[in-house]
């Protein structure tokens, strides 16, 4: 049986660029929980963000790091809101976590918003329109697989932050 909604991590994930870092930070302060980030434990654990990571190391070397912060984060027993990469969903250790420890919140936003908002933030790698539709695409039906809720990242933060507390009942 899975823990009541308050007893549970919210997770917001999504594709890069999508908002999930502003969305949680939002959350967290309506919930009054402590937020946890994947940019961010990436960077307090190695100095860098995760787009330099990326170069010194390779993609899937940073894949595999986000994914182990996740499986950290959902392992801690205080209920946090926690953004996370969206590569995770690629991970069935992280589905599965996902699904026994989080409601996951999936936000979306078409290809467009995306390629305008990734070009201008350093914790992320460069990606070209095509790998992002791409990338988007092979994603999709994995969201969906994990998705309690998914949310138009286009609409304004306090909208998504209640609809998300409607959904879990607060």
């Amino acid at each position: 049986m899975s823990p009541a909604p308050e007893h549970r991590h919210v997770v917001v994930t999504g594709a890069m660029g999508v908002g999930k870092t502003t969305t949680a930070e939002a959350l967290a302060r309506r919930l009054a929980r402590p937020r946890r980030d994947s940019d961010d434990d990436i960077e307090a654990l190695f100095g860098v963000s995760g787009a330099e990571l990326a170069a010194r190391v390779g993609v899937d070397e940073l894949h595999r790091l986000e994914s182990a912060v996740l499986l950290g984060a959902l392992a801690d027993e205080r209920p946090s809101i926690i953004a996370a990469a969206g590569w995770v969903v690629e991970d069935p250790r992280c589905r599965e976590a996902l699904a026994r420890r989080a409601t996951a919140v999936v936000l979306d936003a078409p290809a467009e918003a995306l390629a305008a908002r990734i070009s201008t933030g350093d914790h992320r790698r460069p990606m070209d329109r095509s790998e992002l539709e791409s990338l988007l695409a092979r994603r999709e039906p994995l969201f969906d697989a994990v998705a309690d809720l998914r949310l138009d990242a286009t609409s304004p933060t306090p909208d998504l932050v209640t609809a998300i507390l409607d959904h879990l009942g607060q």
